[in-house]
């Protein structure tokens, strides 16, 4: 007895702690991928992982199971399917045996299509199915509607970048890699990919194969044959149904709290009765960990000692780094130090100095901020998308408003707001007032643990604050944007996207591109790379390493205390590695009781951003796209909030008016039914797809399909022009006089008593408009100002984008030119070789352009 108990558990310590190794390697250096396969308990015939790790099963009798990661067990769900997807938030899409699609709405499920084969979402609400025909068509969830998009699927999935991917019916593999179908080599029937990317497939001897970027080719996946479906985890682990409906997995999911201890050790994990779909439930365990199989004639699970699970740091050069990993006793000894040095600062003084030792995963707040900044106290405030600051709140799970619109943003030892307007003046809230620092203009500012607060200008000059608050003294060092160590030492992104410590001058120099930087009051480094990888500066002081964000591509990062990051991600969700306790109470009567405002006076600065190999880049050489319109001319031609492209006008040898709107997966303009009669003239478009339109006296918000939901008088006149800002606020030009709606207000109100034509609305607020002479002007928060000033520059068109660009149009004498604001050299810049009367700029700051005293086409600058 005692021999047959020592022979088991010398079994479970070998599949526990030697299914880790495998799995810690890269899945696809090799040719041939062995690895550890885990049986799961119960059957199958399809299953699907998100990039979040939400895991479905669909049972042969058709019964559809989630498993619960909080509670370890399976959850019966309603329904009878064969197919199902993961998707956003628990709420996943299924199809029945009859070719019905069908939504989860987290009470029952909504037909939404039919003649459907299969279907595929992720995380960020990407949907799409391959009908029976073939045909591919993804969910518009604004209009409730499938659009046709070109290819052909039987079986589909969706990378990181919410393109899909497909498997035709005849076993060909094709990936959409944004603008055309890639054919892949190999057959399959059944693909899925993992939250890290990795392509999995079915082939068409049923084994499991994943895609080797390198070698462009599918290796093998060992160990397991006879595969009907596939699926991935967020670290791109397989899994894989087999011909008796068996689930096989190499990586299992387990909520990152139940392998959490105050000691930062792994708990040993008693695994919960299973429930499973038709025979048993499977059982989630760590990943990289397996445990032995559950057999059908039991329902508990044997006992499985949980290693320290962690998921291995990527270097830029994807090399495995050491993990962050939670110490346990079989590992404290030998384990390398993989966080950053504290700078310096005394862990035994200063407790939010001492740097976690315990995995960095985040958690999806579910709420969204452009920006965020951390205070040493654990203060986290944070930046709408049209600049209005916030505060989290951990007590009510949210963001809550808080007065002040900023374009950047920094917090102080004492949890208070500092940050530069969107004219490039400086604030700082005193804990009860908004107070400008007199004469000080910046591009960017931070804050660090000793307190000192620095500034760079869009020269990429650095300055510190003198000891009274008074002035901004200029030191040594160059950087767009900054953040500050703990013992003052500014770190700043150069232009070309250089990481650089200006410790001395000159500043030293890291073989590191990044678009965002932060620095915690430990001491830990943190960008974002200009490839959108969340990095961590290591242990040796001079590279960086990957820290995932599974399912999420980050934009920004802000560090707190004991070096826990926050990240904001390319779709402006918040993600947590921590909430930071703090006294909460007086919060709200601070923002309360909070007087001054964010406008000021003075001097203005432009405020820059780097630029990365995402991002849109402007050039006085760009060239542009064509799009025809079919139009015999062009009266509207305008980018709306909700980021689509609107064009208006009338058709060729009709009387009756168009209404079009841009297909970005065609790459065409398409006609929009409205079911309004009058003339959709001084238009623009909000972030849900309403339009507005001002008309005589008034102001009509309409549906998308042109149906009127309110009309808001506002003054007898004639309109001239309409334009909606980031936050909703809506600006109309009627007479000659400026009108606003604000957010949450019934009526429309004077702004100011300058006269007007013309109007546009930028990032932050940042406000323009053509005066009743054609003259550009921007306001500066106590009036409307020449652009450049001291000149007088009369425009045709002018458009503005969240992101800062500011575009007019403007006629030499000869021809319309196409004009950019350049903010640091205050004057405009002329793009060659091209000729446009009307612009209106997207969110990536992107002209769209039209030529009307030429031709009706559409033009799009090309990035």
């Amino acid at each position: 007895m005692i021999l047959a108990i020592v022979r088991f558990c010398l079994i479970v310590f070998c599949i526990v702690f030697g299914a880790e190794q495998p799995i810690k390697g890269a899945w696809a250096q090799d040719r041939s991928t062995s690895v550890i396969w885990t049986r799961l308990p119960g059957k199958a015939v399809d299953i699907s992982i998100n990039s979040l790790g939400q895991a479905y099963a669909v049972a042969p009798n058709g019964t559809p199971w989630r498993w619960d990661a909080i509670e370890q067990r399976w959850r019966k769900m309603s329904g009878d399917f064969v197919r199902i997807s993961a998707a956003v938030g628990n709420r996943p899409w299924a199809v029945n045996a009859e070719g019905v699609v069908f939504r989860y709405n987290g009470l029952w499920w909504e037909n939404k299509d039919t003649d459907v084969a299969d279907v595929a979402a992720d995380a960020l609400g990407n949907v799409y199915i391959a009908k029976v025909s073939g045909e591919i068509k993804k969910w518009n969830p604004l209009r409730s509607e499938w659009r046709p998009m070109e290819g052909q699927a039987h079986r589909i999935a969706l990378d990181m970048a919410g393109n899909p991917w497909g498997v035709t019916r005849d076993g060909h593999i094709t990936a959409f890699d944004g603008k055309i179908w890639i054919e892949m080599p190999g057959r399959a029937i059944d693909i899925a990919i993992g939250g890290d990317d990795t392509a999995v497939i079915a082939d068409a001897e049923r084994r499991v194969r994943i895609w080797n970027r390198v070698a462009n080719s599918w290796q093998v996946v060992a160990a397991v044959a006879g595969v009907t479906a596939v699926a991935a985890t967020p670290d791109g682990g397989p899994w894989a149904v087999i011909t008796d409906g068996a689930i096989m997995a190499t990586t299992l999911l387990v909520a990152p709290e139940k392998i959490k201890t105050e000691e930062g050790k792994a708990p040993e994990i008693q695994a919960p009765q299973a429930v499973a779909p038709v025979e048993s439930a499977p059982v989630a365990v760590a990943s990289g960990v397996s445990a032995p199989p559950a057999t059908p004639t039991t329902a508990t699970a044997p006992l499985a000692q949980v290693a320290a699970a962690t998921a291995p740091l990527q270097t830029a050069k994807g090399v495995i780094a050491s993990p962050v990993a939670l110490e346990t006793s079989a590992t404290a000894q030998n384990a390398p130090n993989t966080v950053a040095p504290s700078s310096g600062v005394s862990a035994t003084l200063d407790p939010i100095a001492v740097t976690t030792t315990e995995d960095i995963t985040f958690v999806n707040t579910q709420k969204s901020a452009s920006v965020l900044a951390i205070g040493r106290d654990g203060s986290v405030f944070g930046l709408d998308a049209a600049g209005n600051v916030l505060r989290w709140s951990n007590s009510r799970k949210r963001f809550e408003s808080f007065p002040g619109t900023l374009v950047r943003l920094a917090v102080d030892a004492d949890g208070n707001p500092w940050g530069i307007s969107t004219l490039g003046r400086v604030f700082r809230h005193t804990g009860n007032l908004w107070k400008q620092i007199p004469n000080a203009t910046g591009s960017d500012i931070a804050i660090g643990a000793d307190g000192a607060v620095v500034i760079t200008d869009a020269s990429g000059n650095l300055s510190k604050l003198n000891d009274a608050m008074t002035r901004f003294d200029r030191i040594s060092g160059k950087g767009l944007l900054v953040a500050v160590a703990p013992d003052g030492t500014p770190w700043t992104i150069r232009s070309d996207s250089l990481v650089q410590r200006c410790a001395s001058s000159p500043c030293d120099v890291f073989a590191q591109k990044a678009k965002s930087i932060g620095i915690g009051p430990d001491g830990s480094v943190y960008v974002v790379s200009d490839r959108g990888f969340l990095m961590r500066l290591g242990a040796d002081g001079s590279t960086f390493d990957v820290v995932r964000t599974p399912g999420h591509s980050p934009q920004s990062v802000a560090v707190g205390p004991n070096g826990y990051p926050w990240v904001v991600t390319a779709n402006a969700l918040a993600l947590a590695s921590t909430f930071f306790e703090r006294d909460e109470q007086s919060d709200r009567a601070v923002a309360a009781s909070t007087s001054g405002d964010t406008a000021g006076s003075g001097d203005t600065a432009a405020v820059v951003d780097v630029s990365s190999n995402t991002d849109f880049i402007f050039s006085k050489n760009m060239t542009f796209d064509t799009y025809t319109t079919g139009l015999d001319s062009i009266e509207e031609l305008i980018v709306g909030q909700d980021d689509e492209v609107y064009v208006y006008g009338i058709p060729d040898g009709q009387d009756a008016n168009k209404f079009l709107k841009f297909n970005s997966t065609k790459k065409k303009f398409e006609q929009v039914s409205i079911s309004l009669d009058e003339n959709l003239k001084n238009i623009d478009v909000d972030s849900d797809g309403a339009i507005w339109i001002a008309v005589n006296g008034s102001v009509k918000k309409l549906s998308s399909t042109g149906s009127v939901q309110r009309t808001y008088s506002v003054s007898s006149g004639s309109p001239r022009n309409l334009s909606i800002g980031a936050d909703g606020t809506v600006y109309v030009v009627i007479g000659q006089t400026l009108y606003r709606l604000k957010p949450g207000t019934n009526a429309f109100t004077k702004f100011s008593n300058d006269d007007a034509y013309k109007v546009a609305i930028g990032r932050s607020g940042d406000l323009w408009i053509t005066d009743t002479s054609n003259i550009v002007q921007q306001f500066t928060g106590t009036k409307f100002e020449n652009r450049p000033l001291g000149q007088s520059v009369e425009t045709q068109d002018l458009g503005a984008g969240t992101d800062g660009s500011v575009y007019i149009t403007f006629w030499d004498g000869n021809k319309y030119l196409l004009k950019k604001w350049n903010a640091t050299n205050k004057s405009f810049d002329t793009v060659k070789n091209v000729n446009a009367d009307m612009v209106d700029v997207d969110s990536d700051g992107r002209p769209w352009i039209a030529n009307t005293n030429e031709d009706s086409n559409v033009k799009r600058g090309k990035d």
